[in-house]
């Protein structure tokens, strides 16, 4: 009797368990395909506003608590990022996403964005160029997606 309890509590676990295609793009709602379809306006709104060195527009995208890890690893502030920014040490003469490369998982009022970027420009006053895999945690507080974690890494031939 408690053996064909466990083996049915099993096969209950397994099957309320949610499978996860690796890399593929999770969607496993109306709800959540709405909100990849808002984080992507967002990545792109973003996008735009960090080309044109729109410190104002891009402020809102980060959360208060906003940390980057920048291309050389360290560790960089909202209030950090915000000033390269504003002081031109952070500027982008080209931003390219690869399409075939996004990824959108979303969790509720959270979401991973991972994508291939192809850029020229400088963050934190140091030129930068090339392909690098960037990941980004959004999370949706009053109605509006926000950054609180984002990372750049170096794509490196090999």
């Amino acid at each position: 009797m408690l053996r064909r309890l466990v083996s049915h509590l099993s096969v209950l676990t397994l099957l309320t368990i949610p499978s996860s295609g690796v890399g593929a793009q999770q969607s496993a709602s109306p709800s959540s395909s709405g909100a990849t379809a808002e984080i992507r306006a967002a990545v792109r709104r973003y996008d735009d506003a960090l080309r044109r060195a729109d410190s104002a527009v891009v402020e809102k995208f980060w959360a208060k608590e906003y940390t980057f890890i920048n291309p050389r690893g360290e560790v960089v502030t909202r209030a950090g990022r915000l000033a390269n920014l504003r002081a031109g040490r952070t500027a982008l003469d080209s931003l390219v996403h690869a399409p075939q490369e996004e990824r959108i998982n979303v969790y509720g009022d959270v979401a991973v964005y991972t994508t291939l970027l192809t850029l020229r420009g400088r963050y934190s006053g140091t030129a930068q160029q090339g392909q690098y895999r960037a990941s980004v945690v959004w999370v949706r507080r009053d109605g509006r997606w926000q950054q609180v974690s984002s990372q750049m890494t170096p794509v490196v031939a090999r």
